[in-house]
C-alpha cells in the first residue's frame, strides 16, 4: 500500500513539476514574443510604451465607436481573426522549428536556424505595427466623422506669421515638371522607404532598433490623434483652394489630393462604415507623413549607406507634404515637433533605471 502510495507521490510531483515547466515556457515565448524580452530591459520599457499605446487606441475605439456615426464592417472580424490565426501559426511553426533544429551543427541546419530568426524577428514586428495601424486609423476615422470645427484659418495664420505664403509656394514648385516630378515621387515613396528601413532591421536582426522605431511610433500615434481631435484641420488645399492651373505639373502624374473625397465623406456621414480593406490617410494636422519621415531617418542611422539615402528621400518627401500632401507648413513643423519629442522619450527611457 505504502509503496503505491509512494508512487502516486512520485508521479504528482514529477506531473507538477512537467506543468511549473511548461508555464514557464509558454511564459518565455509570451515575453519574447510580445515584451522582446531577449533584447534586454530598455526593450522590455519600450515594448510597455508599444503595449500602452495599442490598449489606448482600442479601448478610445471602443468606448467612442458605439454612440458615433461609423459602423466597424463585419468584414473587418474575419481580416482580424485570420490575421491572429497567422500570427499564432507563425509563432509555433518558428518554435517547434528551432527547438527542432537546436542541437543540430550542420551548416543546413544553421542556416535554417538564421532564417527562422530573422522569420520570428518579422512577425514579432508585424504583430504590434499592424495592431497599432489599425486602432489608430479606426480612431482617425472616428475624430475625423466626429465633424468638428475646422481650425484651418488658425494654421494658416501661423504659416503667414512664418513668412511662408502656401499658394506661392505651390505654384513655385509647380512651374519646374522635374521638381514636380521629384516631390511626388519622394511623397508617393513613404511607405516603400519605412517597409525598406524595418526589413534592413529585421536582415541585421536589430531588434533593439525595430523596438526603438515601434515605441516612436506608437507614442507619435497616440500624439497625432490627439492633435488631430484638439486641432481639426482639412488641409490647405481645401483652405486655399487652389485654381488648377497653378498645380498643373503635380496634377499630370495623378488625381489631387484624392483622400480629401474620403475626409469629407466621413464628415457629412456620407461614409458611416470602417472598412479595413480600404483605409485611406484622412489626417491634416499634424502631417503623419512628415512624422513617418522623421522616425524612418533616425531608425536607419546606424548605416551610413543606407541612412543617406534614406535622409535624402524623406526630406525631400516631407516638402513635398505642402504641394502634393496639400498640408499646411504648420502640419509638418507639428507633426516633426511631436516625434521628436517622441524620440527623446524613448531615448530617455533606454538609460538605466
Amino acid at each position: 500500500m505504502s509503496s503505491i502510495s509512494g508512487i502516486e507521490k512520485r508521479t504528482a510531483s514529477t506531473g507538477a513539476r512537467g506543468l511549473t515547466v511548461d508555464l514557464d515556457r509558454i511564459r518565455a515565448a509570451l515575453g519574447r514574443w510580445f515584451m522582446f524580452s531577449d533584447y534586454g530591459p530598455a526593450a522590455q520599457r519600450q515594448m510597455a510604451m508599444v503595449w500602452s499605446c495599442v490598449l489606448a487606441c482600442i479601448l478610445a475605439d471602443t468606448i467612442w465607436l458605439p454612440g458615433s456615426r461609423l459602423s466597424f464592417a463585419s468584414s473587418n472580424w474575419t481580416t482580424l481573426v485570420q490575421c491572429l490565426a497567422y500570427c499564432a501559426f507563425a509563432g509555433a511553426f518558428v518554435t517547434v522549428a528551432s527547438s527542432r533544429l537546436a542541437a543540430d551543427q550542420r551548416r543546413p541546419a544553421m542556416i535554417l536556424r538564421s532564417v527562422l530568426l530573422v522569420t520570428e524577428l518579422l512577425w514579432r514586428a508585424v504583430l504590434p505595427i499592424g495592431a497599432l495601424l489599425i486602432a489608430g486609423s479606426t480612431l482617425s476615422y472616428l475624430i475625423t466623422a466626429a465633424d468638428l470645427p475646422l481650425r484651418d484659418s488658425a494654421l494658416a495664420d501661423v504659416d503667414h506669421l512664418l513668412g511662408f505664403d502656401w499658394p506661392d509656394f505651390l505654384r513655385a514648385a509647380n512651374a519646374s515638371p522635374l521638381v514636380a516630378m521629384l516631390l511626388t515621387k519622394a511623397y508617393l515613396a513613404t511607405g516603400l522607404i519605412t517597409q525598406l528601413v524595418l526589413l534592413w532591421l529585421v536582415l541585421r536582426r536589430r531588434g533593439d532598433r525595430l523596438v526603438e522605431f515601434m515605441a516612436v511610433l506608437s507614442l507619435s500615434t497616440v500624439a497625432l490623434c490627439i492633435t488631430m481631435w484638439l486641432v481639426p484641420a482639412a488641409g490647405a488645399f481645401a483652405y486655399f483652394k487652389p485654381a488648377p492651373q497653378i498645380y498643373g505639373n503635380f496634377a499630370a502624374f495623378g488625381e489631387m489630393w484624392s483622400f480629401s473625397r474620403t475626409f469629407a465623406a466621413l464628415r457629412d456621414g456620407a461614409l458611416s462604415v470602417f472598412d479595413l480593406s480600404n483605409i485611406d490617410g484622412v489626417v491634416s494636422f499634424p502631417s503623419f507623413h512628415t512624422m513617418l519621415g522623421v522616425m524612418t531617418i533616425y531608425a536607419a542611422r546606424d548605416t551610413r549607406w543606407v541612412a543617406l539615402p534614406v535622409l535624402v528621400v524623406n526630406a525631400t518627401m516631407i516638402v513635398a507634404t505642402m504641394p502634393v500632401g496639400g498640408h499646411h507648413l504648420a502640419d509638418v513643423l507639428a507633426g516633426a515637433g511631436l516625434t521628436i519629442g517622441a524620440i527623446f522619450l524613448v531615448r530617455r527611457s533606454s538609460l538605466p533605471a
